[in-house]
């Protein structure tokens, strides 16, 4: 399956020319890292998006910004993931409902939360009536739509599948983020020192992140995926040998993967997952992170993907993503590796086009 589109909006100013990464990257002193993103104007009616919550403008605007990178007016399918939809208008509805005594009110807010919306808009925006599904696998979603999407691909040559992830902070989802310890405990948390913190917790993100896939290649085309695996639960034991054996059905090893994408958050409680691979199978391999960038949230593997894609494009790591000092000697093969607290664990494998 080949990448011929990518989009992404997080917290940080992405670049939207062909030869560069980020504009500039953005740094923060707090535990929430929301949308940097905000000229939803030029993509979507004012009077439109006066409905739409924050998830609904990123999910359409990273949608139409992928089908525009791949120049592609329809897609002949929408795949989206999500791990908690439009929180925020699910926030208003159930305030709203107990305010009423859980009398009548308006069922808008209901009908603008429910996990599907994003697609629903994006379809509504494009006038697009085909294949329409949304994925709800806490930290796997993301990965779900993509594999969605590869195994059409194999019955499909020549269609085109936008694909994507999309999540939203709510100030709700944040107080009970807090309750189990899934936030730091300091009040002022510089991003980029993440890892230095070695304690639990990590830093909220919110983004989307959309690609526009195909079997056919392009010259344009970002990258190729060889093989998505999903893993629910992965001891730390049993990393290193389920990574060597997914690389094994894929007729390559961990020496031939050129960079390891990981998703360190800096929760100091589950990190040793990636750490295991930074000290092990992968210490002389070129190694990346992204979540110090744009914080941890269900769909920000999306980023990751969307990193992977312009690193094999471009031929080089963004400095700001290094995690280690291993000279980049080839950059053909790609592995990403990604868990949220232990489980949906998620290895991609791409190569270069």
């Amino acid at each position: 399956m080949f990448i011929n589109g990518i989009s992404t909006l997080n917290a940080q100013a992405i670049s939207l020319k062909e030869d560069a990464f980020f504009e500039e990257i953005q740094t923060y002193n707090t535990r929430n890292l929301n949308l940097y993103f905000s000229d939803f104007k030029t993509y979507i009616k004012p009077s439109a998006m006066r409905r739409m919550s924050s998830s609904i403008k990123m999910g359409v605007v990273a949608a139409l910004q992928a089908l525009e990178n791949a120049k592609v007016q329809q897609p002949d399918a929408i795949i989206t993931g999500t791990g908690m939809g439009c929180k925020t208008d699910s926030d208003v509805f159930l305030e709203k409902l107990l305010a009423s005594d859980e009398g009548l009110l308006s069922p808008t807010k209901f009908i603008q939360s429910t996990h599907n919306t994003v697609a629903g808009q994006i379809a509504l925006q494009l006038q697009c009536k085909a294949y329409n599904m949304t994925y709800v696998q806490g930290s796997a979603s993301f990965e779900s739509a993509l594999l969605d999407a590869f195994l059409q691909t194999t019955s499909s040559r020549n269609k085109n599948f936008l694909v994507g992830g999309v999540d939203e902070i709510s100030k709700h989802t944040n107080d009970l983020h807090e309750l189990d310890k899934q936030l730091k405990e300091e009040t002022e948390v510089h991003n980029l020192q993440i890892l230095d913190y070695k304690t639990p917790g990590s830093i909220l993100g919110e983004g989307a992140s959309f690609f526009v896939t195909s079997a056919q290649k392009r010259d344009s085309s970002y990258a190729s995926v060889k093989d998505i695996q999903l893993y629910n639960q992965l001891r730390e034991e049993e990393l290193e040998s389920t990574i060597n054996s997914f690389l094994e059905q894929n007729n390559t090893t961990s020496e031939e993967i050129d960079v390891v994408i990981l998703g360190n958050n800096g929760d100091v409680n589950f990190d040793n997952y990636y750490h295991i691979l930074q000290e092990g199978l992968f210490k002389k391999t070129a190694q990346a992170y992204y979540k110090h960038l744009v914080g941890e949230f269900y769909t920000a593997s999306g980023f990751g993907f969307w990193l992977a894609c312009k690193i094999l494009k471009l031929q080089e790591i963004p400095s700001a993503c290094l995690l280690n000092d291993v000279e980049l000697q080839k950059n053909k093969r790609i592995l990403l590796y990604n868990q949220y607290r232990g489980k949906d664990h998620s290895l991609i494998l791409l190569e270069s086009c």
